[in-house]
C-alpha cells in the first residue's frame, strides 16, 4: 500500500513538473573542436542559406546560458541559437551562418545616445583568437595585453519579415572605441519569419601585431591545420519599451565557469576551431573545378553591393574567356569580357545603377570550363 502511494505521489510530480513548471532551456555546446572546411565557392551573402557550401556543414549551437545564472530558467519558446562556419584560402576569409530563434528581437542602439550598452540589446558575439593563445586581449595600447584577439559585438537593425539588413556597427568592448565593421566585408542580417533572423557574413582575421592603421600587414594568411580560439555568443532583450536597455539573458556557444560573461576580457575560455582542407570532411563540392589550377572565379566583393561590386578571375593559360552577367530569368544583361586574354589575374568593377534590386548570375566561360556565381543587388 506504501508503494502505491509513493508511487501516486512520484506521479503527481512528474505531472506537475511537466505541465506547470517553467520548462527549462536544454544547454548544449559548441564541439570541443570545430572542424571548419575550406570551400571552393565561397557563399553567397544574402542570408539565404542555399548555397552548397553549406549543406553538409554540421550546425554549433549556443546554448549555454551565461546571464543572469546557468541555473535560470529559460523557456523553449524564447530562444534557440545556431552556428556554420567555412572559410576560403582563395579569398583569404572566414565565413559565418548564424540562425537564432526569439520570441522578441530589440533593436535601436545608437553609441551616440545613452539608450543602452550595445550589449543590451539582440547582438551577436564573436569572439576569435587566431592562435588560440588565449589571454587578456584589451587592444588599448597596453603591452601587458594580448591583442591577437577581438571580442566583436555586432550591432544591425532588424528588418521586416523576408527583408535583409546591411547596415552595421561593431565594438570590442575592451577595446578603444573604434566600429570595427570593416573587418566584416560582407554582412547580411535577415528576417526570415517574425521571431527567426540569420546573420551571414564572413570575416578577416587579423594577429597581435594588429592597428588601426596598419591593418593590412596584421592579416592572418588562413590555411589547413591552423587552429584558432572561437566562441559565439547571442544577447537577449525581451522589453522593447523599456528605456534604457537592460539586458536580460545571454548565450554563449561554450560552457564558462563563474562568475561567467569572461570571454569579452580573457580568451582562455574560447572554444576551438580548425581549419581543414575540403576533402578531408568529405565535403567536396565544386572540388574537382578547384583543383583545376588553369581557370578560378572567384566571388564578387562587396556583396550584397549598391550599385557597385568588383569581379575577379584567374588563368594560367592563353585562351578565350567570356565573362557575362544575367538576370534570374537568364536573360543576358552585360557582357564584361570577350576576348582572348593571356595567362593572369584579373579583376573588373561592375556598376548596376541602371538596375533594379535582386538577384544576378555573372558567368565565366573559356574552353571546357564554366562557372557561374551569384551575386546581390540591394538599393
Amino acid at each position: 500500500m506504501k508503494l502505491y502511494k509513493y508511487f501516486l505521489i512520484l506521479t503527481a510530480i512528474i505531472f506537475y513538473f511537466n505541465n506547470f513548471y517553467p520548462h527549462t532551456y536544454k544547454s548544449q555546446s559548441q564541439d570541443s573542436l570545430i572542424l571548419a572546411p575550406e570551400v571552393a565557392a565561397p557563399p553567397v551573402i544574402d542570408g539565404l542559406e542555399d548555397d552548397s557550401c553549406w549543406k553538409n556543414v554540421p550546425w554549433q549551437s549556443i546554448d549555454q546560458v551565461w546571464f543572469p545564472s546557468p541555473f535560470d530558467t529559460v523557456p523553449y519558446e524564447d530562444y534557440s541559437g545556431k552556428f556554420k562556419v567555412v572559410w576560403s584560402s582563395a579569398i583569404n576569409l572566414l565565413f559565418f551562418l548564424i540562425e537564432i530563434t526569439d520570441d522578441e528581437f530589440v533593436d535601436g542602439f545608437d553609441p551616440d545616445s545613452n539608450n543602452g550598452a550595445i550589449y543590451d540589446f539582440d547582438i551577436c558575439e564573436v569572439f576569435i583568437d587566431e592562435d588560440a593563445s588565449g589571454g587578456l586581449h584589451m587592444y588599448d595600447n597596453d603591452e601587458q595585453n594580448a591583442e591577437n584577439a577581438f571580442a566583436y559585438h555586432i550591432y544591425a537593425p532588424f528588418p521586416v519579415e523576408g527583408e535583409v539588413s546591411t547596415n552595421l556597427y561593431v565594438f570590442d568592448m575592451a577595446s578603444t572605441p573604434v566600429n570595427y565593421a570593416s573587418h566584416f566585408p560582407e554582412f547580411v542580417l535577415k528576417r526570415i519569419i517574425k521571431n527567426i533572423a540569420r546573420w551571414e557574413f564572413s570575416l578577416i582575421v587579423y594577429n597581435d601585431t594588429y592597428e588601426e592603421n596598419n591593418r593590412e600587414a596584421a592579416r592572418v594568411e588562413l590555411s589547413a591545420g591552423k587552429i584558432m580560439g572561437l566562441s559565439l555568443a547571442y544577447c537577449d532583450n525581451d522589453d522593447p519599451n523599456e528605456n534604457p536597455k537592460r539586458r536580460d539573458n545571454m548565450f554563449g556557444s561554450v560552457w564558462e565557469p563563474e562568475p561567467r560573461n569572461l570571454h569579452w576580457q580573457n580568451a582562455d575560455y574560447f572554444g576551438r576551431i580548425k581549419l581543414v582542407s575540403a576533402l578531408s570532411t568529405g565535403i567536396g563540392e565544386e572540388h574537382s573545378s578547384r583543383m583545376d589550377k588553369t581557370f578560378y572565379l572567384q566571388q564578387n566583393y562587396p556583396n550584397p553591393f549598391n550599385p557597385t561590386t568588383n569581379l575577379g578571375f584567374r588563368t594560367t593559360n592563353f585562351g578565350f574567356v567570356s565573362l557575362k552577367v544575367f538576370d534570374l530569368l537568364g536573360r543576358e544583361i552585360v557582357t564584361l569580357v570577350n576576348e582572348e586574354k593571356p595567362a593572369g589575374t584579373y579583376e573588373m568593377e561592375w556598376n548596376a545603377a541602371n538596375l533594379p534590386s535582386g538577384v544576378y548570375f555573372y558567368q565565366l566561360k573559356t574552353g571546357s570550363y564554366t562557372a557561374t556565381k551569384k551575386l546581390l543587388l540591394l538599393k
